[in-house]
């Protein structure tokens, strides 16, 4: 009964979803206007909006990130956006191990499919998809892990969170970066740079790059 319950909020949650994208355009620039208001509602609406992000991945919400840091603050963006892209993923992921590849074909275009599997073996370990995460947009992963690999959902989960977690905090304070103006944001960086070249180092050393 609570798994046939679950489902049928997920299906729901897509109903939301495909209709949302289907009348894009407008809801973008009704729910751009509500992260200017700064209010609980506008933090609802952006982790709503990178939800949608990481579910129907022909969406893109990263031109946003910046607009949502000039009024949240670059850490809160950070830390917003990290939820949204997390149980964006868990229900991307969810879908394609449920639902299989019809269902899937819907959200993800066989263009990127076929570009990013490859990547994508099926015995995936913990920290192959983690150095992923760093270099691969996040909507697209989800899916494929889900259909063609056996990972679980627990490993899933906490490999895309530490993969998403340097991208989010380096977009959201991309313009003190830049000019060197915070430097916790500078030092994450530095330190992403040096995780995302050991991860390259030691992938290349197993033969995987």
């Amino acid at each position: 009964m609570k798994k046939k319950t679950t489902s049928l909020i997920i299906l729901f949650f897509l109903f939301v979803v495909m209709v949302a994208s289907f009348f894009w355009q407008t809801p973008f620039d009704y729910l751009e206007q509500l992260i200017k208001d700064n209010s609980i509602l506008s933090v609802f609406s952006f982790i709503f909006l990178m939800i949608i992000s990481e579910v129907v991945a022909p969406v893109t919400v990263l031109p946003l990130v910046p607009v949502a840091a000039l009024f949240f603050g670059p850490f809160y963006t950070a830390i917003y956006s990290v939820i949204g892209w997390v149980i964006g993923a868990a229900i991307s992921f969810w879908i394609s191990r449920r639902f299989g590849k019809p269902i899937i074909d819907k959200f993800v275009s066989e263009k990127d499919a076929l570009k990013y599997k490859k990547y994508i073996p099926d015995d995936i370990d913990f920290w192959w998809l983690v150095f992923l995460r760093m270099v691969i947009p996040v909507d697209v992963l989800s899916y494929l892990i889900g259909l063609f690999t056996n990972m679980n959902f627990s490993k899933f989960i906490l490999a895309t969170t530490i993969g998403i977690i340097p991208f989010s905090f380096i977009f959201s304070y991309g313009y003190q970066i830049f000019f060197l103006e915070n430097i916790f944001a500078v030092v994450l960086t530095g330190v992403f740079l040096i995780s995302l070249l050991s991860l390259v180092f030691y992938f290349h050393k197993k033969g995987r790059i």
